[in-house]
């Protein structure tokens, strides 16, 4: 009768060998048609939500000295992890900022517009 310690290697071996020949997902990226219509989705949301606080645009000021500009929230949070708080409804930034609840599309679409708003780097 075989022992569980001399099935073990070669088990190890075949899951090892099946995990190697597998490709690993990639993220495709997006059409540039679905990418302008989040980057416009996200104009709209920034407009109307944000813009009474935090310069929205890429050389606007924002109304609130202490609301930093939309197109400066890449440079202090994770992409995604800002995305995740706008779903789960966590208060990002100043301690008056409203409690932003926002479905999986409005949030990709606010981060990517305002991704679209950073300067490629030189």
């Amino acid at each position: 009768m075989l022992k569980i310690a001399q099935l073990a290697g070669p088990i190890c071996v075949v899951a090892l060998a099946a995990c190697a020949e597998q490709p690993r997902p990639q993220f495709e990226p997006l059409a540039s048609a679905e990418r302008a219509a989040l980057v416009a989705e996200g104009r709209e949301i920034a407009a109307s939500q944000c813009s009474t606080c935090h310069a929205v645009g890429l050389h606007d000021l924002s109304p609130r000295a202490d609301a930093p500009p939309l197109r400066d929230a890449l440079e202090r949070y994770d992409s995604a992890a800002l995305t995740g708080n706008m779903m789960i409804g966590v208060r990002v930034g100043h301690p008056d900022m409203p409690l932003f609840h926002m479905g999986p599309r409005s949030a990709d679409a606010l981060v990517e517009y305002i991704n679209s708003l950073r300067e490629p780097e030189r």
